[in-house]
């Protein structure tokens, strides 16, 4: 077998060719691993700042409302908009949604809510967004949309709370009978979230047959 010596001077200059040959491939997955490291710092960087910002602006708005001024909030909550992935912005909603109600803007209100219920990522809000939305579509006077909105399987827990809404919706249109069965399934439902029976019993007391034949 031939073993191949190399003296210092030999291996050196081996070492300085590979160098050359291969240098500027080490360079550039340095730059790149670099690169990497940085633009993640970058990223995380931006993403704490965004939160932050969110934070702000959400801090700021529910200042504002809980102070009276509504239209300042207004532009706070659109900033909100634009950090939709922050948290912040579902949380600002219901709460921006709640003052336009408290201050008799249902219109506003209801496009809010009508944002959020479109949404898939909003499933723990989902029944409370249900309930406040058909209530306030009913309000004003859109009250088979309402129903639209409640219709099918209600979200789990608010089954009593959804069998009442749809009551008073059809009470509403005159529908007494659909009102009563209404009321009995919310008395029926095992959960009613802590909203209670005591009014739901009298509104179905009211809606006794001689309700019904009067209403026919």
């Amino acid at each position: 077998m031939a073993v191949e010596l190399y003296d210092e001077h030999e291996q050196g200059e081996r070492v300085r060719r590979w160098l050359q040959a291969n240098l500027p491939v080490m360079i550039v997955a340095l730059v790149i691993s670099l690169g990497g490291v940085f633009g993640y710092q970058q990223y995380q960087q931006g993403q704490l700042a965004a939160q932050g910002a969110a934070a702000s602006s959400f801090t700021a708005m529910q200042g504002l409302i809980e102070s009276g001024q509504l239209d300042m909030a207004e532009d706070y909550f659109q900033s909100l908009q634009g950090r939709d992935d922050s948290g912040y912005y579902k949380l600002g909603a219901m709460m921006m949604a709640a003052a336009y109600v408290d201050a008799g803007r249902l219109a506003p209100a209801i496009d809010i809510y009508r944002s959020l219920w479109g949404r898939s990522d909003i499933e723990s809000l989902r029944g409370l967004i249900g309930l406040r939305l058909a209530r306030l579509l009913d309000a004003q006077g859109s009250s088979s949309d309402a129903l639209a909105i409640l219709a099918g399987a209600a979200p789990v827990g608010y089954d009593g709370a959804w069998a009442e809404a749809t009551g008073d919706i059809h009470m509403s249109m005159g529908n007494v009978e659909q009102a009563r069965r209404s009321y009995k399934a919310a008395l029926d439902s095992p959960d009613d979230l802590g909203f209670g029976t005591s009014l739901v019993q009298l509104k179905y007391d009211a809606t006794g047959p001689g309700a019904v034949e009067a209403d026919s």
